[in-house]
Formats: structure tokens, sequence, C-alpha cells
């Protein structure tokens, strides 16, 4: 399998510049989305791949152990290379985890859960950055797997 070395050089410098270029032309959105695509891409790339599943191997005193933090508790949940690596699940079930932890945080902060007019007015106003953040970790995250597919291949023969 390829090491983080190989997935982060991978994703960011060919497969980012692809998506980003073909998003540019193809959808023509603005420059706050287009970012909002770009951090978010790298930030999962780096942070939240599939093989977060083994970020209790990563030093916490590390800039990549403080950012994947949020994690920590993720890979004793879920074991290597089992649902944090479906092609479908995988992106889903991170997006759920930070999403629970953003839930939570929201919780000790206003001791209270937000309503659901609140919570949709949030949806209605960024949605679009949603949907570029989601795209952002579900091509990072596919991109990663890809990766993981080739290289067992090529391992394999």
């Amino acid at each position: 399998m390829a090491n983080y070395k190989t997935h982060s050089s991978f994703n960011l410098f060919l497969a980012l510049p692809i998506f980003v270029v073909g998003i540019y032309y193809l959808l023509g959105p603005s420059s706050s989305y287009l970012l909002t695509f770009i951090g978010v891409f790298a930030y999962s790339t780096l942070f939240m791949s599939p093989d977060l599943d083994l970020v209790h191997n990563i030093k916490l005193k590390s800039l990549r152990g403080v950012l994947s933090l949020p994690f920590r508790f993720y890979s004793q949940v879920f074991k290597h290379r089992g649902i944090s690596h479906s092609f479908f699940f995988g992106s889903f079930t991170r997006i759920l985890w930070l999403g629970g932890i953003a839930f939570l945080l929201f919780f000790l902060l206003y001791q209270a859960l937000p309503s659901q007019k609140n919570f949709l007015l949030f949806y209605n106003q960024h949605k679009l950055y949603l949907l570029y953040g989601v795209a952002g970790i579900c091509l990072a995250d596919w991109c990663h797997l890809l990766l993981d597919i080739k290289f067992s291949k090529i391992l394999h023969k």
C-alpha cells in the first residue's frame, strides 16, 4: 500500500490541480467556493484520510497530531482497512464523526442543541460552501482509495 507521503503528494500535486481546473472551467464557482474546496481537500488529504484508523500511531506533539486530534478516538472505534476504507461509507463516517464533535461542542457551549429552524437557516445560508466542502472530502478520499487499489494491484503481480 502507498504510504502517507505518496498519498499526500499524489493528492496535492496531481489530483488537486486537476480538480481545481475542472471545477473552475465546468462550474465557474466564485473564488470563495473554490478556496473552500481547496482548503477542505488539502485538510482531508493531510489530516482526515481513510488512514485515520491509524491516527493513534501519530505523535500528538506534532502539527499532524494536533490537527488530527478530533479523530483520536475514531481509531479506537474503526479498525484499519474496515469501513474507513469503504468507497461509499468511509467519507460519510468521518463527516458524521466531525458533525458529532461539532454538535457536542455546540451543546457544551450553549447547553442545548441547535433548533431545527436554526439548523435549516445555517444550511440554507451555507449550502454551497457545505457542498464544496463535502466534495473536497470525498474526492480526496477517493483519490486515496484509488491509489491504494493501484498499489495493491502492483504488489500482487
